[in-house]
């Protein structure tokens, strides 16, 4: 048995080290992300209804741009490619998001070409900002989702997000990250089992 929970672990940790690269723009990191996205009208806040783990990113719309966004975030420079190889490279992204109501909601991705040309609506696009590609009917429960940003958009270079509530509404924002496979990373969960495993280990 013992040597079956070791075997069980090695393989886990295998798996967990083979996952490609992956960066998190926003899982239980929120501070760090309203730290960085300072311009626009839209009202933003740590919550704690959130998709997964404890806090997600709310952005209210009580008027004008109903946005918080940053072009340029620091350290910001992923290439996304058809063959992703390198740490920084990357051709998928994940996120989850839910609308309180109203028709819209987006993200938006800066990037260099064609700055705010990569953005991903749910429900209508009240703002009339294209091109965008929408992502289903408005998400008024947590909806998560994955897009091939390369087939998408094509080569660019990330730079910055907009967070965009759309329509007097608040939205909110979690899970959001950038990976290399097509499925969304695992990693955590490949974590959490080989944990497990050293602790039954341990326990004998």
């Amino acid at each position: 048995m013992l040597r079956a929970l070791l075997a069980m672990s090695v393989c886990v940790a295998v798996t967990a080290s083979a996952q490609k690269a992956t960066h998190t723009i926003l899982d239980e990191n929120v501070d760090d992300v309203l730290a960085y996205i300072t311009s626009g009208e839209g009202t933003p806040a740590k919550s704690s209804d959130a998709f997964s783990g404890s806090e997600s990113l709310e952005v209210g719309a009580t008027g004008g741009d109903a946005q918080r966004y940053n072009a340029a975030v620091p350290d910001w420079s992923f290439g996304i490619s058809e063959n992703p190889s390198g740490d920084n490279e990357f051709r998928y992204i994940t996120f989850a998001w839910k609308k309180d109501g109203g028709t819209s909601i987006m993200i938006q991705l800066h990037g260099d070409p064609d700055t705010w040309g990569h953005r991903y609506h749910g429900g209508d696009n009240v703002k009339g900002w294209n091109p965008s590609e929408q992502v289903g009917d408005l998400p008024t429960s947590w909806t998560d989702n994955t897009r091939d940003l390369f087939d998408d958009w094509g080569e660019f270079t990330l730079t910055g997000i907009a967070f965009s509530s759309g329509d007097g509404n608040t939205g909110w924002y979690d899970a959001i990250t950038l990976h290399q496979d097509p499925s969304p990373p695992t990693a955590v969960e490949a974590q959490d089992k080989l944990a497990t495993a050293w602790a039954t280990l341990k326990s004998r």
